[in-house]
């Protein structure tokens, strides 16, 4: 049997009590997240053209939109859902996946699930399934499909994952399954050119309305083939770039060993590119005890465990979304703002200040030493060295965490950033309400229940 008939089987034949306490530990912060990340994004210029896009296209009733007071079919549900969830780029990240897991893994399993009136345990279930499918397929993908190809790892191995949790959720077969998973490796696309547009939040609704699509499509009798990720032209080849993969990697983890549990998930402390963010902590470590006026800066290094600028692509942003994937920018706002919030991105002015516009072209970005052409993150360490005008060297070291499962917040400081990502869209009552559910999300008899208290009514 092959390779995308073996992970159909582990799709079709997963249970909830398969999963050890850490991974559901992990899967409910990592839902908790997608719904305050999605909430905090529901109000966003992307999310309201998608919206109109879709009742332009008379789309349906059967999911709802998220925070939006309406509904629209299954798959356009879960590429706005998506699309709204990354809008901030606040939303969380797996190593293993090499990207953010969530935003594509939970807007299918919500689609799909609210269509079909699936309990929470069970729209829990397809979302641990769609992580450790997406892990695992990562897992034997070449280094150069997430670093040198040009490819945005979030949405092609999302496509994959959306497509298990769609089709777990309709009780696909094995075939079928292995044949929507062909299906959606079709739908896999997403490039890096894009960051710092719209277009990035789109690849990850995208890749959950493929994932969708596909798995609707089989249950209709749709054909694909079931060799769509080993095959000689599949997914696995075609993504890493010709050359790289191997296709026996993903089936040694799976269903024995668990992501969610090690390593886990990251909740992101700012609401930018994950790559900034091990700087980003060591300038707050420095500051904490050092006063940094940035007018006293003469330069800034950052070493990072990176070859730059791979996801860092903008170093002179003119806008809020480019400056998301800027070192220039955070550093910039770090230094003059003494936080990174959602406040910093909230507009084009914020990249545009003067005091902003002066510290950029200071703050430069490097590998570490000896480390240059070899994989991200190999290291594991950031540095940063902030040179004042008087000559004197601020250094501060920082490693990256890659411990789970669940690292960057304790769970009452998860329910802080839902509630404050909420707020910008719920009544106080109902956030507290969908809270509660999210809580006990493996309790509720019905998903609805939660898509009701977040559907903005």
């Amino acid at each position: 049997m092959g390779l995308t008939l073996e992970i159909a089987r582990y799709i079709t034949n997963a249970q909830f009590d398969d999963f050890p306490s850490k991974a559901k530990f992990a899967a409910r912060h990592g839902i908790t997240d997608f719904m305050a990340c999605a909430l905090a994004g529901a109000s966003d210029e992307l999310t309201s053209i998608l919206v109109d896009f879709s009742l332009e296209n008379n789309a349906g009733n059967a999911a709802t939109i998220i925070g939006r007071n309406m509904k629209s079919s299954a798959p356009a549900a879960a590429l706005i859902n998506g699309a709204m969830g990354h809008a901030l780029d606040y939303d969380d990240i797996s190593w293993p996946f090499m990207g953010h897991p969530s935003v594509v893994c939970l807007p299918p399993a919500l689609a799909i699930g609210e269509m079909v009136n699936a309990s929470g345990r069970e729209v829990m279930l397809a979302y641990m399934i769609a992580f450790e499918v997406g892990c695992a397929t990562k897992s034997g993908m070449s280094v150069a499909y997430a670093d040198e190809l040009g490819w945005h790892p979030t949405a092609p191995i999302g496509t994959l994952a959306a497509a298990a949790a769609a089709a777990h959720l309709l009780k696909l077969n094995e075939v079928e399954t292995a044949m929507a998973l062909s299906l959606a490796a079709t739908h896999a696309s997403g490039l890096r050119e894009n960051f710092g547009t719209m277009t990035k939040p789109f690849h990850a609704g995208n890749a959950a309305r493929g994932g969708v699509t596909s798995a609707m499509l089989v249950k209709r009798g749709y054909k694909a083939a079931t060799t769509g990720l080993e095959g000689r032209f599949g997914f696995m080849h075609a993504f890493s770039g010709g050359q790289g993969e191997n296709v026996n990697t993903p089936l040694e983890r799976l269903g024995k060993q668990f992501y969610l549990e090690e390593p886990g998930l990251n909740i992101k402390k700012y609401p930018c590119c994950g790559s900034t963010h091990t700087p980003l902590d060591a300038f707050f470590e420095l500051a904490r005890d050092k006063k940094i006026h940035p007018q006293d800066v003469e330069s800034v290094e950052v070493l990072v465990d990176f070859d730059p600028p791979r996801s860092l692509i903008h170093n002179d942003p003119h806008t809020a979304l480019e400056g998301k994937f800027s070192i220039q920018y955070a550093l910039a706002a770090a230094l003059v703002d003494h936080k990174v919030g959602l406040a910093q991105f909230q507009d084009d002015a914020q990249v545009m200040r003067p005091e902003i516009r002066a510290l950029m072209p200071k703050i430069k970005m490097r590998r570490n030493p000896g480390h240059e052409g070899k994989p991200s993150w190999g290291e594991a360490y950031n540095e940063l060295q902030i040179t004042l005008k008087n000559g004197k060297v601020l250094t501060q070291g920082q490693p990256r965490d890659f411990v789970g499962p669940v690292i960057g917040v304790t769970s009452e400081g998860m329910d802080m950033k839902f509630r404050d990502c909420a707020a910008r869209t719920l009544t106080p009552s109902k956030v507290d309400e969908s809270l509660d559910i999210l809580h006990k999300l493996e309790d509720q008899a019905s998903v609805r229940a939660l898509m009701d208290a977040v559907s903005g009514r």
